[in-house]
């Protein structure tokens, strides 16, 4: 039976093959970081779409309303 590795599991284990423990360990601590930024960047990519939004049914409203 094949056990089920996560991508980051599976990138450690080829790098722990390459490089020494401590190196292995600083890309896998600098690669969750990163991981961690890209979720906030979506989050806020997903805030500024919803502001976004709001901002065009604010104008379609405004136009109606100056639109004799």
């Amino acid at each position: 039976m094949t056990e089920h590795q996560s991508p980051t599991g599976r990138l450690t284990n080829a790098l722990r093959h390459r490089l020494p423990g401590g190196r292995v360990r600083h890309l896998a601590v600098e690669l969750q970081h990163e991981r961690e930024r890209i979720s906030q960047l979506e989050a806020e990519l997903d805030e500024l779409r919803r502001d976004n939004l709001r901002v065009a049914e604010l104008l379609d409203l405004v136009e109606s309303r100056l639109t004799p």
